[in-house]
């Protein structure tokens, strides 16, 4: 492996890690946030739904800024993007604006989508020029930067730093960053199917001619994969935009503290993918899966129904030690799904998850507004039930 592929690696992992380190920080302080603006469950799950909105409105925009900037303009671009929105909203929570607070976290969410599939992009060709699998370990890059995003925000939070300083400084630092890291990714390569860089195993020149819709075929394959990245999606959607809450005004946790749980979580899931390949390798995929789903399930009934604060923080580490491995594995599989171009499952799968993650947080607050939050949660965790009858029902390939 070359010197600059070894380079392009780490920058990569950079990039990953400033994409989890921008919204985390501000995640930490959800509960906060919540209880500025005064807000209800259910018009909370709203609001931050508004991310996803953002996310699901770019639709195939990020492949359209790939073949006209390429990755690492569109990265570090985007990059600045993302941070100047939740710039944006913490603006709006500090002038009790919600409706300001709502356009940054869309305008965030919307440059999210685009950062997204380019250093994803990035990464495979990375993973293309060194010859064997780095991608999770590139995905692992975003959990740790999370996690010190999460941190950062709950040690602001102590300190009782105001939003726009917080997020402004965090944001200025990790723009400057991922400029540094582009500087070493490497150059881009034209494809006949677009902007990926990726395989397209056993394609030659059919993706040209391959469908951009799935077909029957295709979507029996798909469908499984996508309730597989829902479950993993519907615990980072818990830790992420409900830890917080479930914390401070269940178990009785300050609201400076609260953000501990989501840290946990991160931290988890970060272990969880350093360790991912490993445990795949030595046990195999479809073993890996239904351990990993049995530990979702196991972990978001802890945190839902364990009325000790310690537990439930031991709960969210758990769920996200186990989703680990899900999301990056319903994404190779995705793209080996036949029938389509090259990378079509990929995008399929993403646009899928942000068009469900649109609701996911509204309905439990709504469900939290109906009942408990606990219930809701409870409610949450028969994605990650169905996935693991999926795979029961899945027949393992010899």
């Amino acid at each position: 492996m070359s010197a600059e592929v070894r380079r392009a690696r780490v920058a990569v992992t950079i990039a990953f890690a400033t994409n989890g380190a921008l919204p985390a920080t501000l995640l930490a302080r959800y509960a906060e946030v919540k209880d500025l603006l005064a807000l209800s469950d259910a018009t909370f799950g709203l609001l931050v739904a508004g991310y996803a909105v953002g996310a699901a409105a770019a639709l195939n925009l990020p492949g359209i800024v790939l073949r006209r900037i390429g990755t690492r303009a569109t990265t570090t671009a985007g990059t600045a993007w993302v941070a100047a929105g939740l710039f944006l909203a913490t603006l709006g929570v500090s002038a009790g604006n919600v409706w300001l607070v709502l356009a940054g976290l869309a305008l965030a969410g919307w440059a999210d989508a685009i950062v997204d599939v380019a250093q994803n992009a990035q990464g495979l060709a990375v993973q293309a020029a060194r010859g064997s699998s780095v991608l999770n370990s590139m995905h692992a890059g975003w959990s740790v930067g999370a996690a010190a995003g999460g941190v950062v925000g709950t040690l602001a939070a102590t300190a009782a730093v105001p939003l726009p300083v917080h997020l402004g400084g965090w944001g200025l630092a990790c723009v400057a960053a991922m400029t540094l890291a582009g500087r070493a990714f490497l150059p881009d390569r034209s494809t006949a199917g677009g902007a990926g860089t990726g395989r397209g195993e056993g394609s030659g020149d059919a993706p040209a001619r391959a469908s951009r819709r799935p077909n029957w075929f295709s979507l029996r394959l798909l469908l499984p994969l996508g309730l597989l990245a829902l479950a993993g999606v519907s615990v980072e959607d818990v830790g992420n935009n409900w830890s917080a809450v479930l914390l401070a005004t269940e178990r009785g946790v300050a609201l400076g503290s609260a953000g501990i749980g989501l840290s946990a979580l991160l931290i988890a899931q970060f272990i969880g993918r350093i360790l991912g390949d490993r445990f795949v390798d030595r046990v195999g995929e479809h073993t890996a899966l239904m351990t990993s789903l049995i530990g979702m399930i196991a972990g978001l009934l802890l945190l839902a129904w364990v009325p000790s604060a310690t537990l439930t923080v031991a709960g969210l580490a758990l769920a996200g030690l186990s989703s680990a491995i899900t999301i990056p594995l319903a994404f190779a599989r995705a793209d080996q799904v036949p029938g389509l171009r090259p990378h079509s499952g990929v995008t399929w799968i993403a646009l899928s998850i942000r068009v469900t993650a649109i609701g996911l947080s509204p309905a439990i607050g709504a469900m939290s507004s109906a009942s408990s939050l606990p219930l809701a949660i409870t409610v949450v965790t028969a994605a990650s039930v169905l996935a693991l009858v999926a795979q029961i029902a899945r027949r393992p390939r010899p």
